[in-house]
């Protein structure tokens, strides 16, 4: 390969060309590192990446890059190494000079992909050398201090796309549907007791769908869908329990109690519908092929919904809450693809 596939969709230094057109062979990359300082829903959707690098580059040790705070669902079963940076709850307890050596633990890598674009992975890829750092950052000055290939991102193509972008760009052409190596909703979704799972919680309160909107949506989806059993997932926290709900009016709602990641995978690769926020467990029913029906309002929708499968968003142009009724339509329709 002789050149970089792209025209004016990334920027690429003088290095990083050189680099490619003389030197560049993905069967003889030996090193790479994968950079995802990120929470639940981000370390999901990082799955399809790593699974088609292993595809791209067949002989290389993939080290994924993480932080101690952030490690819930981290993809290390698609990996063969795994470096850690202290994260926020420890940063007083680990000096300057502590964080540089941990930094450095890495070691130097043929390729670094930078999935995360944050003040902590800039200063790991600037401790450590390698011959093509790969990135997607929104700021071009960032895009031209930091990295020798930096893919445009846009908060209209899902991240998940852009992350793949850093491959494409290098000759790789990946398989659709993405493989997230999870179970798949498309083999598994129960059909003799058929339910949709409903979820409230969200990192940030802000992102949360205020509970008596989401009472009421639960109450007119389980009488307009009587064949479904309507079930609310708790989450680890106080504010994602089921007391946050008001009077839940059928028999074909649950609850069901909050659950480790792995039961929580299998149960949402099993449902019909998820209703949630943009949250992790959105994310978990996306990786597993599991529809959606994401409600937006307080986070932009288009950078974390697929295009190559139905998911369905609730919104509203000027970004109020959407309504019970707006997301029940929005579940109908899914549930029609389903039938």
């Amino acid at each position: 390969m002789k050149h970089l596939w792209f025209e004016k969709g990334a920027y690429a230094s003088k290095k990083a060309r050189s680099y490619q057109a003389n030197e560049f062979d993905p069967g003889k990359v030996k090193n790479i590192a994968v950079i995802r300082h990120a929470a639940l829903g981000d370390q999901v959707i990082t799955r399809p990446f790593l699974i088609e690098a292993r595809k791209f580059f067949p002989n290389a040790k993939i080290t994924l890059c993480a932080t101690s705070n952030y490690q819930y669902a981290m993809p290390s079963d698609l990996v063969d190494d795994v470096h850690i940076m202290p994260g926020r709850q420890s940063a007083h307890k680990v000096n300057q000079l502590e964080k540089i050596r941990k930094a450095k633990e890495l070691g130097e890598q043929d390729i670094i992909f930078d999935l995360a674009a944050t003040n902590r992975s800039y200063w790991l890829l600037a401790l450590t050398k390698a011959k093509l750092k790969i990135g997607f950052p929104y700021r071009s000055s960032v895009a031209k201090l930091l990295y020798d290939i930096a893919i445009f991102r846009s908060d209209f193509t899902p991240e998940v796309e852009s992350m793949l972008h850093m491959l494409k760009v290098l000759g790789h052409n990946p398989t659709y549907p993405l493989d997230f190596g999870y179970p798949d909703n498309r083999n598994l979704r129960e059909s003799a007791k058929p339910y949709i799972v409903y979820f409230g919680g969200a990192s940030q309160e802000r992102k949360m769908y205020p509970f008596d909107k989401l009472t009421s949506l639960m109450n007119i989806a389980a009488e307009k869908l009587s064949s479904y059993q309507h079930i609310y997932l708790e989450g680890i926290s106080e504010s994602e329990k089921a007391s946050k709900l008001g009077k839940l009016t059928s028999e074909n709602i649950n609850i069901q109690p909050s659950m480790d990641i792995e039961d929580v995978i299998s149960f949402i690769a099993k449902a019909s519908v998820v209703v949630s926020t943009d949250t992790g467990i959105r994310n978990v029913a996306i990786s597993t092929h599991t529809p959606t029906v994401g409600i937006f309002y307080a986070t932009v929708p288009f950078r974390y919904t697929p295009t190559y499968e139905k998911h369905y968003i609730s919104m509203t142009p000027n970004a109020v809450i959407p309504s019970p009724e707006a997301i029940l339509d929005n579940i109908c329709k899914a549930t029609s693809d389903i039938d």
